[in-house]
């Protein structure tokens, strides 16, 4: 009760608007299915364990071996003439396929043979495909198709519907499009060669210089093709000459052989598989009426926008003349006011610079006065310490202590006897006055 409650309660509008409905979710399914390569025509081997058929035509089957089985179905177009029995080995080509209504996997078979009968055929194909993919031609980078075709080369049955499918619909789509038909055989013994003649043909449409010999433009895509049938109809373009003709061309090669479900050797080296004749056409050739409704479309939308893109100049053109009319007037008026703010700011530097000097001037005149005053402080320092020095070397300062200095008349002061002889005159001074004398004796110790 209470999971069914949470449940409920999560059903909100925008859950349930998410919700996808089962067909589409099968359809989805079914689609992946049938782009996934690995389920598409695989050759399967088995018994056949049931076998019927139906009014339509259609045969419904079941294939098993000892490990799994299979239901398949094989439309009335691909039915063979003649039943199987029950417990016959077969070897089929089938792709797997879902059936909407009932979300039954089923295969969809485009060709049964008894095990006797399969052999040689499929072998030289599957060793043609080896061979091909070792070499890199299915690896090989592929020509893209011309976006809107000039000359189309048609390389398929002689006045086969398939052929008159193809010029009906390219001339619907695109009427007076140059095409060139190359009827060839397209099934026997001769076929391959036959279709490779075709493909040698188209190439030399596609030389410049042989197409405007023949006054055309030159071939800038080819389709090669046939109408559906059996797999032995279909042969030839699963045979190594047809493959290598469709590589060796200059210009896109596009491959429609048989039925949708049908691929070949052709398919797989080709630029371009389309899946029938009509198919390659609607790929090839585009709608001229859609590209001419698509290019009056551009055409409105181009010159819309370039209305609009003429207005938008006229629009500035207005204004910008508008603002130049006023630009004299608005201009001067600016220049005052810049002018006036620059005078300000000139006088507001003037004063703070004037101010700044100003006191680094008087913070200058102090420490010059400090200075000042500290070296005469100490020039008096030394002065006084020389006075000092001096008073204690004055002579006079001996003289008073009762000592007297002996100078010779010629102002020599005498040192030592040395310096004097008898008769000598001398001047002898004392604290308080100088006596003149003479030397009478001198003893030298």
């Amino acid at each position: 009760m209470n999971a069914r409650r949470t449940c409920a309660n999560m059903l909100t509008p925008e859950v349930l608007g998410s919700a996808l409905p089962v067909g589409r979710f099968v359809l989805g399914l079914r689609r992946l299915l049938n782009e996934e390569p690995t389920l598409q025509h695989q050759m399967l081997r088995g018994e056949i364990a049931r076998w019927s058929r139906a009014r339509s035509g259609h045969v419904y089957l079941t294939l098993r071996d000892d490990d799994a089985s299979m239901d398949a179905v094989m439309w009335s177009s691909r039915a063979p003439t003649t039943d199987f029995e029950e417990g016959a080995e077969v070897v089929i080509i089938g792709s797997v396929d879902l059936y909407p209504a009932r979300g039954q996997l089923q295969l969809q078979v485009t060709s049964i043979h008894a095990v006797d009968n399969i052999g040689e055929l499929e072998a030289e194909r599957r060793k043609l495909v080896a061979a091909l993919k070792a070499e890199g031609v299915l690896d090989r980078p592929r020509k893209a198709l011309p976006a809107i075709p000039r000359h189309v080369a048609i390389v398929i049955g002689a006045g086969s519907a398939a052929e008159a499918d193809v010029l009906r619909l390219t001339e619907d789509r695109w009427p007076g499009l140059r095409r060139t038909v190359i009827g060839v055989l397209v099934q026997g013994d001769k076929a391959a060669e036959e279709i490779a003649r075709g493909l040698r043909v188209a190439a030399g449409l596609a030389d410049p210089a042989r197409a405007l010999a023949h006054g055309v433009s030159p071939v800038d895509v080819i389709i090669v093709g046939r109408g559906g049938g059996s797999t032995e109809d279909l042969w030839a373009f699963n045979l190594e000459r047809v493959a290598r003709s469709i590589v060796s061309m200059p210009v896109p090669v596009v491959s429609a052989v048989g039925h949708e479900s049908d691929v070949l050797v052709s398919d797989l080296v080709a630029d371009v598989r389309a899946s029938t004749p009509s198919d390659a056409a609607e790929r090839v050739v585009p709608v001229r009426l859609d590209l001419e409704q698509h290019h009056d479309d551009l055409v409105l939308r181009l010159e819309a926008a370039a209305a609009r893109r003429l207005g938008e100049v006229r629009q500035h053109h207005r204004l910008l003349r508008h603002r130049l009319a006023g630009a004299p007037v608005a201009g001067l008026a600016r220049a005052r006011g810049e002018v006036s703010d620059l005078r300000s700011r000139l006088d507001a530097t003037v004063d703070a610079r004037l101010n700044v000097a100003a006191r680094r001037l008087s913070e200058h005149g102090h420490a010059l006065q400090r200075a000042a005053a500290r070296h005469v402080g100490s020039e008096r320092a030394k002065l006084a310490g020389l006075e000092a020095a001096l008073r204690t070397t004055d002579p006079r300062n001996v003289l008073e202590r009762g000592y007297g200095m002996l100078q010779q008349p010629g102002g020599g002061v005498v040192g030592s006897v040395k310096d004097l002889a008898v008769g000598d005159g001398l001047l002898v001074h004392l604290v308080d006055g100088t006596v003149k004398t003479a030397v009478e004796d001198v003893h030298r110790t």
